[in-house]
């Protein structure tokens, strides 16, 4: 049976981006141009050869070990490259692709068995707290675009699921190294096959061959355990040195996760006497009213934000991840500010 694909309370939108991403991938030309999700610095287009693309979309299948006629749901938008992998994957694996809303919980309105979908740890939430039950039927759920926080791994473990949170970026299309979290949970990411790793100051370098990457710097801080396992810390690029320590944001976010169960990021902002000084943003109309005194039962006193910013709407990538570069131009705008 060939590839088939089925559009299940899909948007105009939606059924219009994948349409035009199949006309694409079907068309004369060996490339497509992919923009990068631009969370970390500007977006920008860049050039990736189909027939690398086909091997990235084969190792992921035989790595989950994804059979023909399996059923995979898109759930992310077809403009980012984790869309468009999905696509491929299900192309080259002769699945039936459903193609559902591109929203906060992709499964809501789904009641076809589904044996495969991608999803980012927004969605992953909304779909745990909202039909859980559907969640676990899945034997291969996909996690990308930014951190599991512990409160959504514990969850994961309460409900007896296990998914796979991948790393990679819009350069190396795709994922290169997947971990289980939840139930069978690792801490280590581990290599998909033909891929390696090292480091350089730090900061994560792939090795690639099959797709033509010698050499990849990333901006990753990590904790290298082998040439084919990793454990992750967070990006350089956000690191804060504040009165001369420096602290790594999604490190602190993890820790204070149990607190905060909405979204929410750390930052930082100039200071005279710190140089830098360590500020928590929350996607909120209201204060929570947190405490100096609440967070320092999960921080230190030099990690402990010095104030907090309270924003209506986060400014957000086409895959669902918080920009915080445009999101932090806001905070003029800011709906409450607290100084802890």
């Amino acid at each position: 049976m060939a590839f088939s694909i089925q559009f299940i309370h899909a948007s105009e939108e939606t059924t219009k981006e994948v349409n035009t991403f199949l006309e694409e991938w079907e068309n004369e030309n060996d490339y497509i141009e992919v923009q990068t999700s631009g969370s970390t610095g500007k977006p920008s287009m860049i050039v990736l050869k189909k027939v690398k693309m086909l091997i990235s979309a084969k190792n992921t299948l035989n790595y989950l070990n994804i059979s023909k006629n399996a059923t995979a749901l898109l759930s992310l938008s077809p403009t980012t490259i984790a869309g468009k992998m999905m696509v491929i994957r299900s192309i080259v694996g002769e699945l039936n692709l459903i193609v559902g809303p591109v929203n906060s919980n992709p499964l809501e309105n789904i009641d076809l068995p589904i044996e495969f979908v991608a999803m980012v740890p927004m969605q992953l939430k909304n779909a745990l707290e909202n039909c859980a039950n559907k969640l676990k039927k899945i034997p291969a759920i996909l996690i990308g675009g930014g951190p599991i926080s512990n409160s959504l791994s514990a969850l994961l473990k309460e409900n007896q699921i296990t998914v796979f949170h991948t790393y990679g970026m819009t350069e190396t299309i795709s994922h290169v190294a997947m971990r289980k979290v939840g139930k069978n949970q690792q801490t280590e990411f581990q290599a998909l096959p033909g891929i390696t790793f090292s480091e350089e100051n730090e900061q994560l370098v792939v090795h690639y061959p099959a797709i033509n990457i010698d050499f990849l710097k990333t901006n990753d801080q990590v904790l290298l355990t082998s040439k084919r396992t990793f454990q992750w810390i967070g990006r350089t690029d956000f690191l804060i040195n504040s009165g001369g320590k420096k602290l790594n944001p999604e490190e602190i976010e993890d820790t204070i996760s149990e607190l905060l169960d909405i979204p929410y990021f750390i930052s930082s902002l100039p200071d005279d006497k710190f140089g830098q000084k360590v500020i928590l943003v929350i996607e909120s109309t209201y204060s929570l009213k947190l405490t100096k005194e609440v967070l320092h039962t999960k921080l230190s006193n030099y990690s402990i934000p010095k104030e907090i910013y309270y924003l209506e709407k986060f400014t957000r990538t086409a895959s669902g991840k918080i920009n915080r570069g445009l999101t932090m131009q806001q905070i003029g705008s800011h709906v409450v500010k607290e100084i802890l």
